[in-house]
């Protein structure tokens, strides 16, 4: 494997959106795959609130929920990394 093609399969920070962390990564046909969670400590799927593939919240059960005002602008990130290479 490309040291290009190695490092495009790990998922790196792309844009911050009302305190959000968009991630994207490409998958073996340099196809976009994103994320947008909280930051914070722990695991992605484990320990943070993040949005999942249809693009719904999900809180683990010691987090607080966080202001849910804020999602339409982190979908509309995510959309926008998921139709393009380029993130417009």
């Amino acid at each position: 494997m490309s040291p290009v093609a190695f490092a495009s399969t790990a998922f790196q920070p792309l844009d911050r959106v009302e305190g959000w962390l968009i991630e994207r990564r490409l998958d073996e046909n340099q196809d976009p795959i994103c994320r947008a969670s909280v930051p914070g400590r722990g695991t992605w799927f484990s320990a943070r609130v993040h949005l999942d593939a249809d693009d719904v919240m999900v809180v683990p059960a010691w987090l607080q929920r966080p202001d849910e005002t804020m999602l339409e602008a982190v979908r509309d990130s995510l959309r926008r990394c998921r139709d393009s290479v380029l993130y417009l």
